[in-house]
């Protein structure tokens, strides 16, 4: 009897750890924030990958094919993507040049889907895999529902599965100021926006797993978001042992998409994306809004200067 209360224990505490599971998903490759010369995007995009290998977490990066095209730079900003496929990640459609759908065309945006994928497919390929997923840019699902079911319709067909997002913690915001720092030099800064906002992309996991309780009942696997930026390339290491510390798994897109919590009804429609718990909690998104985890104020005072 004692031998087989210690093996349902152990049992227990494999699934309960089974069950504390994210996705690392990285917007906007090759390129997010003010840095536009190649040599600053290929150190950005190398530190991304050496960090995800360095804590083997399969992350999956989401391309806007538009970014690849500058003159006499096109293939080594094409070698990016290739770079990403050799150390063993995957990639996804964002569009070619990331507009949102509440405001363009249904016609224009397909087109933006299918010119997105064009190279990506071809890489995919070649390293024996293919294009499965796509990415909203904004998380912009459209702006009523029949756009949005057609558009559903047209990426069913076209083979791709939509990437949700549990997890995000504006980076974007922190991004602006790490990278004025960078520009001025000021160390200092850097260290203060970099802390700050690892604490804060934390925080929000704490946060999601208590609304996953709520909305959903029990733990899913997280889908977190980010972009490739000076930021992430610096600080994904610090998050990405902060989750380990939280008792965090990093599997990929494709197991946490399995669960069936993924297949839920997404409710929301509006300018600005959200969290898809917050999409299945029907008539609550301003409610989850108002009371999540909120920015550090100085953080969004500078931000708002």
């Amino acid at each position: 009897m004692k031998q087989l209360i210690v093996l349902l224990a152990v049992a227990i505490s494999l699934k309960v750890t089974a069950q504390k599971q994210v996705v690392i998903t990285i917007d906007d490759l090759i390129s997010n924030g003010p840095f536009r010369d190649l040599a600053h995007i290929q150190q950005v995009n190398r530190q991304v990958l050496d960090t995800a290998l360095k804590y083997d977490v399969p992350v999956i990066g989401f391309v806007n094919e538009g970014k690849l095209f500058r003159e006499g730079e096109e293939q080594d900003r094409k070698q990016i993507l290739k770079d990403w496929l050799e150390a063993g990640m995957d990639l996804g459609n964002h569009t070619y040049s990331h507009p949102s759908l509440y405001n363009t065309p249904l016609d224009d945006y397909k087109e933006e889907v299918l010119k997105g994928g064009i190279y990506t497919s071809s890489v995919l390929e070649d390293a024996g895999s293919k294009m499965r997923y796509f990415r909203h840019p904004y998380l912009n699902t459209g702006p009523d529902s029949t756009t949005r079911a057609s558009f559903e319709a047209f990426l069913a067909a076209e083979g791709y599965t939509i990437a949700p997002v549990t997890v995000e913690s504006s980076d974007y915001v922190f991004n602006k100021l790490y990278a004025n720092a960078v520009l001025e030099g000021d160390t200092a800064e850097m260290k203060v926006v970099g802390e700050t906002y690892v604490s804060h992309t934390l925080r929000m996991f704490d946060w999601m797993e208590a609304v996953a309780d709520t909305v959903v009942g029990r733990a899913i696997p997280h889908t977190y978001l980010c972009h490739v930026n000076p930021l992430n390339a610096n600080y994904l290491g610090a998050i990405y042992q902060g989750l380990i510390d939280k008792g965090y798994e990093f599997i990929t897109l494709e197991k946490a998409l399995e669960d069936e919590a993924y297949s839920k009804t997404d409710y929301h429609i509006g300018q600005w994306g959200v969290s898809w718990l917050y999409r299945w909690d029907k008539g609550n998104v301003q409610k989850w809004l108002m009371t999540e985890p909120a920015i550090d104020p100085e953080i969004l005072r500078k931000y708002q200067e």
